[in-house]
């Protein structure tokens, strides 16, 4: 993906960030109803692509079968059980699942490209990642729908500098230059 995609995707991801800071309690209501069938939809996709796959090898077929099952299992337990819940664990621990894991991948890739001039971007926007994982992961059990919707946001706003940041790397040719061992 050229870098100019890049940047647009990451304009629209800011955008919806700021959206999402600026009423976070109706949008947290609004994606409650829409994830379930979003999950189901994604496990679908999943395990459809494994009955199309023309190389059938059992070992390249059970983590994207494991990964498809749960989505639809995930899906189908929001929905129609407690939407605040996937089986027995509680969306917001997900949810710092999810911000610290990605936040931790974010970071294992930012310590890769220390040389970029963008390395700070990329190690802050794995930070608040990190950090609101954190929070959540540690107060799960005092978090709001109006708190889960600016932990939301502010996920979206770093991985919309995240993305933008990566972007420029590839307008400013960096990955050629680090080949050639010209450095910054």
């Amino acid at each position: 993906m050229n870098w100019q995609m890049q940047t647009v995707l990451a304009g629209i991801i800011a955008a919806i960030g700021l959206y999402i800071l600026a009423n976070p309690v109706s949008v947290t209501a609004l994606v409650a109803g829409i994830i379930p069938w979003l999950l189901v939809g994604a496990g679908a996709i999943y395990l459809i692509a494994l009955l199309l796959r023309s190389r059938r090898r059992p070992l390249t077929m059970i983590l994207p079968g494991m990964v498809g099952a749960l989505l639809v299992y995930a899906g189908l337990s929001m929905k129609f059980g407690d939407p605040r819940t996937v089986g027995p664990v509680g969306v917001p621990f997900l949810l710092a699942l999810l911000l610290v894991g990605g936040g931790i991948a974010k970071l294992l890739m930012a310590l890769s490209l220390r040389q970029s001039r963008y390395f700070p971007i990329l190690a802050a926007a794995s930070g608040i990642s990190i950090v609101m994982g954190l929070l959540v992961l540690f107060n799960w059990a005092a978090v709001s729908a109006g708190f889960l919707g600016v932990v939301l946001a502010l996920e979206l706003l770093a991985d919309a500098a995240y993305l933008a940041a990566l972007a420029f790397r590839d307008r400013d040719k960096e990955e050629a230059k680090e080949a050639l061992g010209l450095g910054k």
